[in-house]
């Protein structure tokens, strides 16, 4: 049986699921549980020091995930496909490692992040997706069973969060959006997060009043977003700047 990239993806991205993360030579299991970073409203964070000698490695596109991911047999031999494809990269053998089931993540100054491939239909399988130089971010792909989701590692402060989504950054590294929209189970809203001292914290939410099916967002200047919308059949695209008053502000 193969696993499907169409319509059954865009669900199968939506989930939160417990996945173990093994540390240091020790690998110690650390069990994470709908866990995210979260940051008391500490002052401006310095300047994000970029990776000077690395190059981002962008996310796969819609049609390169469809193509990679064609007749896989799950989510989990997706995952893999992808990172085969992103570990080609001139930049990826500076902060990421593969040794069999282990995952070695760099952080500077700090022990590798270890994750361990459990060989069961529960997983958790995870999979380098894609890294942006000037967040100093690196994205893995989660899969348990026929559910996927998103790690960020931030290298800058060696935190790890579980987002809702693939995540989106803005030009300078200091924002990313997550757009979780489904009929179930999603949190149907955009979110921004901001990079802080201890990590990426959720800075403003926008939740439509009437639902969206789905949607997608992207940065048209650091501080504007663009949002594809599918409504009622209907697809159309809005501008969204972070200063619009109908978000909720999170953290000032």
């Amino acid at each position: 049986m193969f696993f499907s990239v169409g319509c059954e993806n865009a669900k199968m991205k939506r989930n939160h699921v417990l996945f173990a993360f093994f540390l240091s030579a020790q690998i110690a299991v650390v069990a994470n549980g709908y866990a995210q970073t979260t940051v008391s409203a500490d002052p401006p964070p310095p300047r994000l020091a970029k990776s000077a000698s690395l190059d981002s490695i962008n996310p796969p596109t819609n049609d390169q995930f469809t193509r990679l991911c064609a007749n896989t047999a799950d989510p989990a031999d997706c995952g893999k496909r992808v990172e085969a494809q992103q570990l080609k990269q001139p930049s990826a053998a500076s902060i990421v490692r593969r040794d069999g089931k282990l995952l070695a993540i760099t952080v500077p100054g700090e022990p590798p992040f270890i994750f361990e491939d459990i060989d069961s239909e529960a997983g958790p399988n995870v999979s380098f997706y894609s890294y942006s130089a000037p967040a100093d971010a690196i994205v893995l792909y989660r899969s348990r069973g026929d559910k996927i989701e998103f790690v960020l590692i931030h290298r800058a402060t060696a935190s790890v969060t579980e987002i809702p989504n693939e995540p989106k950054f803005n030009s300078d590294g200091r924002y990313f959006v997550t757009a979780d929209f489904c009929a179930e189970g999603c949190e149907n809203r955009l979110s921004v997060w901001r990079m802080e001292r201890r990590g990426p914290v959720r800075e403003r939410v926008f939740a439509p009043r009437i639902a969206w099916s789905d949607a997608d967002a992207s940065w048209g200047s650091p501080r504007r977003l663009v949002v594809d919308i599918t409504e009622g059949g209907r697809s159309s695209s809005i501008n969204l700047d972070l200063n619009d008053p109908r978000w909720s502000i999170l953290l000032p």
